[in-house]
Order: C-alpha cells, then structure tokens, then sequence
C-alpha cells in the first residue's frame, strides 16, 4: 500500500510540486496515485486509472475496446474526468481528499478486476471476447 503522506511529502519536496506512484498494472490498464502540493497549501491527492483499448497494437480485439469503453463510463460515473491522447489512450483522474484518496485505492483495483473478469466471462450469446 502507498503511504500518501510520504508522497505528500515527496511532492513538497519535489520541483514540480508533484509526485506519483503506481498502484496496479495489467493488460490495457494501469492506476496509480499522485499527490500535488501548492506553496502555502495542504497536499491535494489524486487517482489516475490508464485504460488503453488497443493494447495489442496494431490488432485490435473488440472486446477489449467495449470493456475499455464500459470502465471509463464506470470512471466518469464515480467523477473522474476523462481525457484521450492522440494514440486513443484513455486518462481518467479524480481529484480526492487523503482519507477518501485512501479509499479508493483500495476500491479501484477491485472494480478494475472484477469488470475484467465479468466482461470475460461467457454467457448466452457471448463468446470469450465479451
């Protein structure tokens, strides 16, 4: 687990004002959390969940752009804001409080493998692709 007052104090001490570590990685996605300190202000905390629907460039698999597309409406739902650089790779960050920082990184990996393992899952009419 991340100790977010040593990343606060990180970010203080950095030249940025920031600093990051990484929580979670697997195929298409990646979270971590950072911490953003201003002169004269309390560390601001914040998750970031990388999602890329195309992690096996240059193929592509639909599955994994339609469980890519349902995580990130997950995402925006619980306040994340997303973004998308020109390679379609999705960034969404929350901006939180420590204790709620706290948990939810705790809560993200989670949600993360059980939509993966869900969206995996054959049922009738499904294939292995979701």
């Amino acid at each position: 687990m991340v100790d977010l007052g040593s990343l606060a104090k990180r970010a203080a001490e950095s030249e940025d004002g920031e600093a990051y570590a990484p929580i979670a990685k697997a195929t298409g996605f990646r979270i971590g959390v950072g911490a953003r300190v201003a002169h004269g202000r309390d560390p601001e905390f914040f998750v970031e969940v990388v999602l890329d629907p195309f992690p096996e460039r240059p193929a592509v698999r639909p599955g994994q752009t339609a469980e890519q597309g349902a995580l990130a409406e997950r995402l925006r739902r619980r306040g994340y804001s997303l973004s998308c650089d020109d390679a379609g790779v999705l960034t969404c960050e929350r901006t939180l409080r420590e204790s709620a920082a706290r948990k939810e990184i705790e809560e993200i990996p989670r949600m993360l493998r059980s939509e993966r393992g869900r969206r995996r899952t054959p049922g009738p009419g499904r294939d292995e692709e979701g």
